[in-house]
């Protein structure tokens, strides 16, 4: 059962929080955003207000079909090594997983969308100093129209009461190579203080430092968004969406006969409009 959320924003920040349960799973969640000069912040946070239990947790970036099919991404590992995804036209039943997607220290993605634009987009926590077990999943296999760019964070889940599990997602939109650059060297660097045991807190102080909040928001004051944001400026959309998430895959469908674990999956959507 979904509570009631709250919501708060200001010209640089979004914040929610609320509630939900079911019979084996009470969470609560506080999701926080910092929509900076070049590039927007998330961190979202999970406490158990009781012992709960979940099959999977996991994080998904939603690309529509319809405008990604035979498109290329490419996948950013935590020891610097990219590798090229193609995101197949055709959908092979059976066979949801994407060739060549799978690793285990994934830390983001590289999505073009329009010759030189497109976001560079990665998922962090101290909890996974070395990357997460990544994949990218076509939707096909159970009638959806997207790709889901999955970063799993954990398995057969035992959450303790009390306990709180924190992620930070970093987006960075690029309209030229410079931006794109910028975007990879704060990844890149954000992962080597990750592996050399930085905490996530360090790795937040530095991503929103860089984002230049003041000067966002005089900005905005001033004259609104500045260009390189306007494709952004969907991030409070996202922020509320991740709640909507959160409530509906953590309540799992049930067989009449059996009892099975929820699978908590948080997403979020991009389009290229």
């Amino acid at each position: 059962m979904a509570q009631p959320w709250r919501a708060s924003t200001s010209d640089v920040e979004a914040s929610f929080e609320g509630t939900f349960q079911c019979s084996f799973a009470k969470v609560s969640w506080k999701v926080k955003a910092w929509l900076g000069v070049d590039s927007f912040l998330i961190e979202l946070n999970m406490t158990a207000d009781e012992d709960s239990s979940f099959k999977a947790v996991a994080w998904d970036f939603e690309l529509p079909i319809t405008l990604f099919a035979g498109k290329n991404v490419t996948l950013l590992l935590s020891n610097g090594t990219e590798v090229s995804v193609v995101l197949r036209k055709s959908h092979v039943p059976g066979m949801p997983a994407i060739n060549g997607s799978a690793h285990s220290n994934g830390v983001g993605w590289v999505i073009p969308y329009d010759g030189d634009k497109g976001l560079v987009v990665a998922v962090f926590g101290d909890t996974w100093p070395n990357g997460m077990t990544v994949v990218a999943v076509d939707n096909r296999e159970w009638q959806g129209n997207t790709y889901s760019l999955r970063s799993w964070l954990f398995f057969n889940f035992q959450m303790p009461k009390g306990v709180t599990v924190r992620l930070l997602i970093y987006v960075h939109p690029y309209l030229n190579r410079e931006r794109f650059e910028t975007g990879l060297t704060r990844v890149r660097e954000v992962a080597r203080m990750l592996q050399e045991g930085e905490s996530s807190d360090a790795v937040k102080s530095l991503l929103i430092s860089a984002m230049n909040l003041e000067e966002a928001a005089a900005a905005r004051k001033a004259r609104g968004p500045p260009p390189t944001l306007i494709a952004m400026l969907v991030a409070y959309a996202i922020i509320a969406a991740i709640g909507a998430a959160i409530i509906v895959y953590a309540l799992p469908k049930r067989e009449r006969k059996q009892r099975r674990k929820p699978s908590l999956v948080v997403s979020t959507t991009t389009n290229s409009s």
